[in-house]
C-alpha cells in the first residue's frame, strides 16, 4: 500500500478547535493531517481551529499516493449554509458507541472553511473514516447554527447512513385524487345505467302490453263487425249430453220458462212418465217428477204439475188439452173426455179408420188439431177445437202434398198455427219437408216445400221454433235407417233459409225424431239417440246469431 501523503499543519488560530475522539487516534493517518485531540466530555468546549492554507493538488505532490478517492462534486450534498431551524449538536463518541446523538453545549458560530467543504466531498475508505466524515459534517452544521437554540429535529437533508429511515405516511397525490373521483363517477354511472335499463325494460313491456290490448280490441271490433255482416247461423254451445232413457212412441213435450231454463216431459218407459228441468248454459238436468202406473203412457203435458194421459181400449192415443179436458181416438172418431170421465164425439170418422195420434197446438182462438188418416198413402186433415173441447170447424184435407206421407206435427208461426209434414211422391224419391200455415178458425194450406236438404232417405221428423228477431229454427232428421243424424237451419219470417244447415247430433251417432225450442240465447235441441239398441234422450244448447 503506498504511503499516505502528509500535509503540513495549518497555523493555529485563537479560535476553539474541534473536539476529537480518543478512538480516532487509532485510525489511519489522513492526507489532511490529524484533527486534534478531543477534550474530556465533562470539559468545556474548545475553540474551532482556523482555516487551513490551500492544499496542493495531487499533481503537485511527487511520489505521493492518496488513500482516498476524489469524488465528483455533488456526490455528497454540501451542508446547508443557513437552516430555518436549530440543528442539534451530535456527540460523535456517543453516536459511534451507542448509535445515539447527544447534544452538547452550543458553540460559537464559526465560518465554514474550504478545507471542511473539501472534506465533505472526499470518500473515505473504511467505516471509521466514513463515520469521522459524518461526524465532521454534523459538527459543521452545529457550528453554523450555534446561535440558534438547539432542537431535537434534524436538519433537512441530513441523514446518517447507519440510521434506519422512517416510513413516510401515504398521502393522496394529484393523480390519486382524480382517480378516486373517477372511480366514484364510474360507480354512479353504472348505477344510473342500470336504472335506465330497468326503466327501458318496463317501458318496453308496457308498450307491448298496450299494443296487445289494442290488437285484441281491434280483433274484438273486427269480430263484432264480421258478426254483424256474417250470415246468421247456430253453433253448439257444448257437445250433446245424455238426459235419460225414453220411450220412442210418446211425443216429447218441451217449453222455455221465464228464467231461461227448459221444462221437459216425456215417457221414460211405456208405463212411467218423467219431468225434467234442463239448463241450457251448463247442460245440467234435474229430475222433478215421476209417475208410474200399469196403464201405458200416451202423452205427458207441460202443466204444473205435468199431466200424464194413459190409454184405454175405448180412449186411445189421448192427450190433455187442459186440466180436466182430454182429446183422444175412439171407435166413432175423435173424442173428448172431461174430468168426470164422460166422453163425447168431436169429429166422426168411418169405422175402422186408421189414424195417427192427433197433434195439438194452442192459440188464443182455440186448439189447432191435425193428424194423418188412412195410412202412409192417406191424407193429412186439420181442424179447430174450442176451449171446452167442442169442434170449432170441420176436418179439412191438406192440399198440395205428395201421396206418400209421414206423421204431421204442429208449431206456432207468427200468431198462426203451422203444420209440418215430410212427404214424397213414391218410394223412389227422397222425403221433403212441407209446411202449411193456418189462421185461427180457418183451414190450413196450401202446403209449400221448405229447403231442408237431406241425404239417403231424405228429411223427416220436422220441428220448428221461433227465434228472436222474427226468425225461426227448423230441425229435422236426415239419413238412412241406422245412420240418422239431426240437423238444423235458420229461416226468416217467410220460412226461407238464412244459413246453411248445421249438424246438431254427434258425428257417427244414430239420432233423430226430436223437438226444438227457442231460448234467450238461441235454442235447445232434444232428440232420441239409439245406443246399443236402447233409446235415450239427448240434449244440446245452440247459440244463434
Amino acid at each position: 500500500m503506498p504511503a499516505a501523503v502528509v500535509l503540513p499543519p495549518a497555523p493555529s488560530e485563537p479560535s476553539q478547535a474541534l473536539p476529537r475522539e480518543e478512538a480516532r487516534d487509532t485510525l489511519a493517518p489522513s492526507s489532511f493531517g490529524s484533527l486534534g485531540s478531543r477534550p474530556h466530555p465533562g470539559a468545556p468546549p474548545t475553540g474551532v481551529r482556523s482555516a487551513r492554507a490551500p492544499l496542493p493538488t495531487l499533481g503537485e505532490l511527487e511520489g505521493a499516493s492518496a488513500t482516498a478517492t476524489l469524488r465528483p462534486p455533488g456526490a455528497v450534498p454540501p451542508p446547508p449554509r443557513a437552516l430555518p431551524t436549530a440543528t442539534p449538536s451530535p456527540d460523535p463518541v456517543a453516536f459511534e458507541r451507542h448509535g445515539v446523538l447527544e447534544t452538547p453545549l452550543p458553540l460559537p458560530r464559526t465560518p465554514i472553511t474550504p478545507a471542511l467543504e473539501l472534506d465533505s466531498t472526499l470518500g473515505m475508505s473504511g467505516s471509521a473514516s466514513k463515520k469521522a466524515a459524518q461526524a465532521a459534517l454534523v459538527e459543521q452544521s452545529r457550528l453554523a447554527e450555534s446561535v440558534v437554540a438547539p432542537s431535537a429535529v434534524p436538519a433537512p437533508g441530513l441523514y446518517i447512513a447507519d440510521e434506519p429511515l422512517e416510513r413516510r405516511p401515504k398521502q393522496a397525490s394529484l393523480v390519486t385524487v382524480p382517480r378516486q373521483e373517477l372511480t366514484r363517477l364510474r360507480g354512479a354511472m353504472l348505477v344510473l345505467g342500470g336504472l335506465l335499463l330497468m326503466a327501458a325494460g318496463a317501458l318496453v313491456v308496457l308498450v307491448f302490453r298496450r299494443a296487445d290490448a289494442n290488437r285484441q280490441a281491434v280483433v274484438g271490433r273486427a269480430s263484432a263487425s264480421v258478426a254483424a255482416v256474417a250470415p246468421p247461423g247456430c253453433a253448439l254451445h257444448a257437445p250433446p249430453s245424455r238426459i235419460s232413457p225414453i220411450e220412442r212412441s210418446v211425443p216429447i213435450a218441451a217449453r222455455t220458462l221465464a228464467d231461461g231454463n227448459v221444462a221437459l216431459a216425456f215417457a221414460e218407459t211405456k208405463t212411467s212418465a218423467v219431468a225434467f228441468l234442463y239448463r241450457p248454459v251448463s247442460g245440467d238436468v234435474e229430475r222433478q217428477q215421476t209417475s208410474s202406473s200399469n196403464a201405458e203412457v200416451t202423452h205427458v203435458s207441460l202443466d204444473a204439475p205435468p199431466i200424464v194421459t194413459r190409454g184405454s181400449a175405448d180412449f186411445a192415443l189421448g192427450q190433455a188439452l187442459s186440466p180436466g179436458l182430454e182429446l183422444g181416438v175412439g171407435a166413432n172418431g175423435i173424442l173428448r173426455r172431461g174430468s168426470d170421465g164422460a166422453t163425447g164425439v168431436v169429429w166422426s170418422l168411418p169405422t175402422g179408420s186408421r189414424v195417427t195420434q192427433p197433434r195439438v197446438v194452442q192459440l188464443p182462438g182455440g186448439y189447432f188439431v191435425t193428424f194423418r188418416q188412412g195410412g202412409a198413402e192417406g191424407q193429412i186433415v186439420t181442424g179447430w177445437v174450442r176451449a171446452d173441447g167442442t169442434a170449432a170447424s170441420e176436418l179439412t184435407p191438406l192440399s198440395g202434398l205428395p201421396h206418400n206421407l209421414g206423421t204431421p206435427t204442429t208449431a206456432v208461426f207468427a200468431e198462426r198455427a203451422l203444420l209440418l209434414v215430410s212427404a214424397r211422391a213414391d218410394k223412389t224419391e227422397r222425403y221433403r219437408i212441407f209446411a202449411a200455415p193456418a189462421a185461427p178458425g180457418q183451414a190450413a194450406g196450401p202446403a209449400r216445400v221448405l229447403e231442408a236438404p237431406g241425404e239417403g232417405g231424405g228429411a223427416i221428423a220436422p220441428s220448428l221454433s221461433a227465434l228472436p228477431g222474427g226468425r225461426y229454427l227448423l230441425q229435422w232428421t236426415d239419413g238412412n235407417v241406422g245412420q240418422y243424424q239431426v240437423r238444423s237451419r235458420i229461416l226468416n219470417a217467410e220460412l226461407s233459409p238464412l244459413a246453411p244447415p248445421a249438424l246438431v247430433s254427434a258425428k257417427g251417432a244414430n239420432a233423430g225424431q226430436g223437438v226444438v225450442v227457442g231460448t234467450a240465447r238461441g235454442a235447445a235441441s232434444f232428440f232420441i239417440q239409439t245406443t246399443a239398441g236402447h233409446d235415450e234422450l239427448w240434449g244440446v244448447a245452440l247459440t244463434c246469431h
